[in-house]
């Protein structure tokens, strides 16, 4: 007979913790470590976005062949689009030598869709 309470209190426990999980988790919000940082990875680099590809955008605007490099993205490929803009350079941040590949694929979709014809 004391088995039988012991394995119902382990049960109860059990059951006790998965329910507060799920009220923690669903509602009100709560992340484990690695979920919460991957979050704010995500939010972090979207930010970064936000600020540094209207230079680049900038930079294609200031260009003096803006109208020639403007046909020659629109006619290029989709998937070359990004390459496209970092051959030119737009999408070196200040500071760096190096371009960077996600604000080439923003720059590009906002010059595309800000001149649409």
């Amino acid at each position: 007979m004391k088995w039988q309470a012991v394995k119902t209190v382990l049960w109860s426990a059990v059951g006790g913790a998965l329910v507060w999980w799920i009220v923690l988790g669903a509602g009100l919000g709560w992340r484990s470590a690695g979920s919460a940082e991957e979050q704010a990875a995500k939010r972090a680099n979207t930010a970064v976005l936000d600020v540094l590809t209207p230079i680049c955008v900038e930079r294609f605007n200031q260009d003096a062949e803006s109208v020639t490099k403007l046909k020659a993205l629109q006619e290029s490929s989709t998937w070359n689009r990004a390459g496209y803009v970092v051959e030119q350079g737009w999408a070196t941040t200040p500071g760096k030598d190096i371009p960077e590949n996600q604000i080439a694929k923003a720059c590009a979709s906002q010059i595309l869709t800000a001149n649409r014809s």
